[in-house]
């Protein structure tokens, strides 16, 4: 017989994700629709290849940049967004792209969002493990 949970005071609850509802099914697909079509489409096929052109950071960094807005806001779940696009292994591929826009426009808050949503991604990527 096991014995009571042992909690680890110095370890921070999990956070909570949000969960989707039917609602999300209409934003999810508008989003999968502009990925899936010109101009995104080759882009993103690269992407998920690791053969990136230059050019298709910026395009697919915003892109990311709005859907996560969408997250953030609570208009998309997370649960649903990060089982259906692995953001935060996007961010590991686009943030050199975006660490360059954000140097030469001098606009530190470039995809923000986009990066703030990586973090959430591979915090949900690790409580699923």
């Amino acid at each position: 017989m096991a014995g009571p949970a042992v909690i680890d005071p110095t370890r921070a609850p999990a956070r909570q994700f949000s969960t989707q509802t039917a609602d999300d099914t209409q934003v999810l697909l508008g989003a999968m629709k502009i990925i899936h079509s010109d101009p995104l489409q080759s882009a993103f096929s690269r992407l998920l290849t690791g053969d990136l052109e230059r050019g298709d950071g910026v395009a697919l960094a915003h892109f990311f940049e709005e859907i996560s807005v969408l997250a953030l806001r609570r208009h998309v779940a997370e649960d649903l967004l990060f089982d259906v696009f692995a953001i935060d292994l996007y961010w590991k591929q686009l943030r050199g792209d975006v660490e360059k826009i954000r140097t030469k426009t001098e606009n530190p808050k470039f995809c923000e969002n986009f990066e703030i949503t990586a973090r959430l991604a591979a915090e949900y990527r690790n409580n699923r493990s």
